[in-house]
C-alpha cells in the first residue's frame, strides 16, 4: 500500500492546523471563563470570533518588500 508523499503531508498540515486550532479555541474558552462569562456564553463568542477571522478577505501587509 504505497501513498503518495505529498497527499500524506497535505493530510498531516490539515490535522495539525485542526489541533492547533482545537487547542487555541479552548484556552480562549477558558480565559472567558475566568473572566466572568458562563461556559456556553465564551463558547458562543470564541466560535463568533473564530468565524470572523475566517471569513475576513486576507490582505496584504503594508511592509517593505515585493
Amino acid at each position: 500500500m504505497e501513498q503518495n508523499p505529498k497527499q500524506v503531508s497535505q493530510f498531516k498540515q490539515d490535522w495539525e492546523a485542526k489541533k492547533l486550532l482545537k487547542r487555541a479555541k479552548k484556552k480562549a474558552k477558558k480565559s472567558l471563563q475566568q473572566q466572568g462569562f458562563g461556559r456556553r456564553e465564551s463558547s458562543m463568542k470564541v466560535n463568533e470570533a473564530v468565524t470572523r477571522i475566517a471569513n475576513k478577505p486576507e490582505r496584504r501587509a503594508a511592509g517593505r518588500g515585493g
